[in-house]
């Protein structure tokens, strides 16, 4: 296969600067700080590191040294811990941002989706807009009228078609946008992980439509924190991590590598993750007994309390706190949000720290070990943890199980368990 994709030894620098920085100064503020610079250079004339730097800065190489081969018709899978780079590293290979240094060559059409809505014009109509991006994209006029209906039929807009876009929600935003960057016969498709916006249906339409669009000898990147969307979809696999490349070859090796550097390897969590909006402080898998020991696994017929530690800094309607429960293969097997339940619900999200619990039901499972991930998000908006926080979760067969059977933990059921709110939660 050709190769479509070549990036050598592309690094990118940002500036991070320390001091207040504002696009536009009064006079006052201008004069006050020249007047500090001065009167710096006058105590330390000598001495340039202890003067006053109103525009002091660091250095952060967001990449380094990336170098990669791509070829014609890999379904390629970015993953990585949030900032290690895969986000930059997409800008760059569309072309929206250029490497500090280094090169890239790219053969063929690109089609990216980065951000939801990217490129659209919020007073122009659906129809208008699908378009304009296809002109954008460097397709003809006859080109875009012969995908039109498949791009509308896709997107499931007919109805809001003449309505201009900026009334349209961030769920129609996503199908638009998709679906005009899959539709308009791209030789690569880039995809950030926008697609986590999306409900469950369409996402597996958009995750059946690359694999076609693989299938058919296109080449696909694909960034997720979902690892069975990319084990499914992608051959191939990228781990990032602080700005280089640590694993690059098949799908297998890179989820296994990246899984083994994001799960924690105990059954307790202690950091600080999260956004402007909540940060998560610890979470950890208890048991009434033995008191007074250490443990290392559960057996099925033993009480067992996922505890999460928050604090909510910013209120929003849409934050989504919640768990999941993954078996080996790294498949959904349950889900429980606090959101269920309205009266936890609004103790649960009130500005401050809070500690929940979740009580889990060790015989739904059979003997084996599973995870438990912590999962928060802002509706159709962004996914604040996803795999940041993870933790073991073995489970021995009891005595008591052993002749009767444990029952199956079937996908897709709901844990139908109720989180119980601690003292001292606000």
């Amino acid at each position: 296969m050709a190769i479509v994709i070549n990036v050598k030894n592309v690094s990118k620098k940002y500036q991070i600067y320390h001091s207040q920085q504002s696009a536009y100064k009064t006079l006052v503020e201008t004069f006050t700080a020249k007047g500090r610079q001065w009167l710096s250079c006058l105590k330390h004339p000598l001495d340039k590191s202890k003067r006053y730097n109103p525009n002091s800065y660091e250095e952060f190489w967001a990449l380094k040294d990336i170098n990669l081969d791509i070829h014609e018709g890999d379904r390629v899978a970015i993953v990585g811990r949030n900032g290690s780079g895969k986000s930059t590293l997409l800008k760059i290979l569309s072309r929206i941002t250029h490497p500090t240094l280094g090169s890239i060559k790219i053969v063929g059409r690109i089609s990216s989706l980065l951000e939801v809505g990217t490129g659209f014009h919020p007073e122009l109509s659906g129809r208008e807009n699908i378009f304009l991006n296809g002109a954008i994209l460097g397709m003809k006029k006859q080109e875009i009228k012969r995908k039109f209906d498949e791009i509308v039929n896709f997107a499931e807009i007919e109805k809001f078609l003449d309505t201009p876009v900026k009334r349209y929600s961030s769920g129609m935003y996503t199908r638009l946008g998709f679906a005009i960057a899959a539709h308009l016969d791209p030789d690569i498709l880039i995809v950030d992980e926008v697609l986590s916006v999306g409900d469950a249906p369409f996402q597996q339409k958009c995750l059946r439509k690359l694999s076609d669009l693989g299938a058919s000898g296109r080449t696909v990147l694909f960034v997720s924190h979902d690892i069975s969307a990319v084990s499914s979809l992608c051959n191939k696999g990228i781990y990032l991590q602080n700005g280089q490349v640590r694993v690059n070859g098949s799908i297998e090796e890179c989820v296994q590598e990246y899984m083994q550097n994001c799960q924690m390897r105990g059954l307790s969590w202690t950091g600080n993750e999260g956004d402007e909006h909540i940060r998560f402080l610890g979470a950890s898998l208890t048991s009434p007994f033995p008191k007074g020991t250490g443990k290392s696994h559960f057996f099925q017929n033993e009480p067992v309390s996922l505890e999460v530690e928050y604090e909510i800094l910013k209120m929003h309607t849409d934050l989504l706190i919640g768990i999941g429960i993954y078996n080996q293969r790294n498949q959904l097997l349950g889900r429980a949000y606090i959101n269920d339940d309205q009266k936890t619900k609004e103790r649960c999200f009130m500005l401050g720290r809070h500690k929940v619990s979740f009580p889990i039901n060790n015989q739904l499972f059979h003997e084996g070990e599973y995870v438990i991930k912590i999962d928060s998000v802002i509706s159709n908006k962004k996914r604040i943890v996803g795999e940041e926080i993870s933790l073991k979760y073995p489970i021995f067969t009891s005595q008591e199980n052993v002749q009767s059977g444990a029952k199956i933990f079937r996908e897709g059921i709901s844990l139908g368990q109720k989180w119980k709110i601690h003292e001292g939660a606000k």
